[in-house]
C-alpha cells in the first residue's frame, strides 16, 4: 500500500463570477489569402497547411485575449468544445493550439477539470549545495509551495539495475516527491533505496522536494554518503511525467539522475528527477580550497 503525504497550502482559489464570452476571433499575424473561401481547402497538401496555419491562427487569438485580460489568471478557458465551435475547427486542431499556448506557460491543463490561464510562479532552483556545512539542509519550501510523498516497493527494472549497480528484480524502497506551488506542478523527484542497503524509514512531514530527507534517514541508518554524482540532460518529458506535472509533451524539462555512494563506492540512492525547464533552474556551485590554503600560508 502506498503511504501519502503532504497537504496543499491554502492558496487564492478565488473563482471567477462567470465564464465571460468569448470575443469574436480577430488573426491578426496569418491572414486568410483574399481567394480562399471559409471552408477548408479540399486538397490533402493544402488542408494541410491550411490546418497548421490555422491552429495558430487561434493560439495567436487567444494569446492576445489572455494578454488582454479576457481571462484573468488562474481562470478556466472555456471548454474546449465551445472553443472549437467558436473557431470553426476540429477539437484535434484547438487542442494543438492549447497545447502550443501550454509549452510556452501562458496556460496550464488540469486533468478532468479544464484550461486554466497560468499564475506566473516564482523559479525554483534546484542548488548543489542544497546542505550547509554542519549538515542540516537548506529550506527548500515557502510558504506558498508544498511536497507530496507517495512511498512504495517496487523492483529494479532495467534502467534502474543499471544506474543502482544491482541485478533486474532487486527489491527497492521507491519515494516520489512531488513539488507544488499553490496548484501548479514545480518538480517530480522519484528516489530509490537499494532494501539490502537499509529500509530507511518515512522521513518528517516538512520535506524537500528533492529527497533530501532520504539521504538524512540514511544517515540516521549509519549510512554516510561520501559522493554524489548528477547528471543532467534536456529532453521532452513522457506522457505520464507531462500527466503529472501539468504540461504538455512539447515543453522540455531538465531531467537529473543522481547516485549516491558510501566509502565502500557503493550505491546507496538513486534518483530521477524532472523538472519543468520554465519553472526551475539548476544551479551548480564550486568550492574552491584557495582561500583555506592562503589562510593557513598567512598563519604560518
Amino acid at each position: 500500500m502506498p503511504l501519502r503525504m503532504g497537504a496543499h497550502p491554502p492558496c487564492d482559489k478565488s473563482g471567477p463570477k462567470g465564464q465571460p464570452a468569448v470575443p469574436p476571433p480577430v488573426y491578426e499575424s496569418r491572414g486568410r489569402p483574399s481567394h480562399q473561401s471559409s471552408d477548408e481547402p479540399s486538397t490533402p497538401s493544402t488542408r494541410g497547411k491550411y490546418m497548421a496555419n490555422r491552429y495558430e491562427q487561434i493560439a495567436d487569438d487567444l494569446r492576445r485575449l489572455i494578454t488582454a485580460g479576457t481571462w484573468p489568471v488562474g481562470e478556466r478557458l472555456p471548454a474546449e468544445a465551445e472553443l472549437a465551435a467558436r473557431y470553426r475547427v476540429s477539437t484535434p486542431t484547438l487542442r494543438m493550439s492549447l497545447e502550443l499556448l501550454q509549452s510556452e506557460g501562458l496556460i496550464e491543463k488540469r486533468h478532468g477539470i479544464g484550461n486554466f490561464v497560468r499564475r506566473p510562479g516564482q523559479r525554483i532552483a534546484y542548488a548543489s549545495d542544497r546542505h550547509l556545512a554542519d549538515g542540516q539542509a537548506r529550506p527548500n519550501v515557502g510558504a506558498d509551495d508544498s511536497v507530496s510523498l507517495d512511498i512504495t516497493m517496487v523492483e529494479a527494472d532495467g534502467h534502474l539495475a543499471l544506474l543502482l549497480n544491482l541485478r533486474v528484480g532487486s527489491p527497492l524502497t521507491e519515494y516520489v516527491f512531488i513539488g507544488r506551488q499553490c496548484e501548479s506542478p514545480r518538480s517530480l523527484t522519484r528516489i530509490y533505496v537499494p532494501r539490502a542497503v537499509a529500509s530507511p524509514g518515512v522521513p518528517d512531514a516538512d520535506v524537500s522536494p528533492w529527497g533530501d530527507s532520504v539521504r538524512e534517514l540514511l544517515s540516521a541508518n549509519g549510512i554516510e554518503v561520501v559522493t554524489t554524482a548528477e547528471r543532467v540532460t534536456a529532453r521532452f518529458p513522457t506522457a505520464d511525467e507531462a500527466h503529472t506535472l501539468n504540461i504538455s509533451t512539447r515543453t522540455p524539462v531538465l531531467a537529473v539522475e543522481r547516485t549516491s555512494t558510501d566509502a565502500s563506492d557503493r550505491v546507496v540512492e538513486g534518483a530521477l528527477l524532472v523538472l519543468p525547464g520554465d519553472r526551475v533552474e539548476v544551479l551548480f556551485t564550486t568550492r574552491s580550497a584557495t582561500p583555506a590554503t592562503e589562510e593557513m600560508e598567512t598563519a604560518g
